[in-house]
């Protein structure tokens, strides 16, 4: 049975997003190294703004989650 491949963690991917980039700046690659680099930066990019999107969704949902707690306490407290 074939193992479940772990994905990187978002700072896995932040950083070989900056690696790239360093790279990329250096201009020293040959031009398809370059092409391949930054089509690896832009998915890696993609990827961390889905992540951040979702991270954010959960953020609200946790928000809206404790204030509508919050309220129904000070309500029952008022009774």
């Amino acid at each position: 049975m074939a193992k479940k491949q772990e994905q990187p963690s978002i700072e896995d991917r932040l950083r070989r997003l900056e690696e790239i980039t360093r790279q990329l700046e250096m201009g020293d690659k040959p031009l398809a190294d370059q092409l391949a680099m930054f089509e690896e930066g832009m998915k890696l990019a993609q990827e961390c703004r889905d992540y951040l999107s979702a991270a954010e969704v959960r953020i609200e949902k946790i928000s809206a989650s404790a204030s509508s707690q919050s309220n129904t306490s000070s309500e029952s407290d008022e009774s």
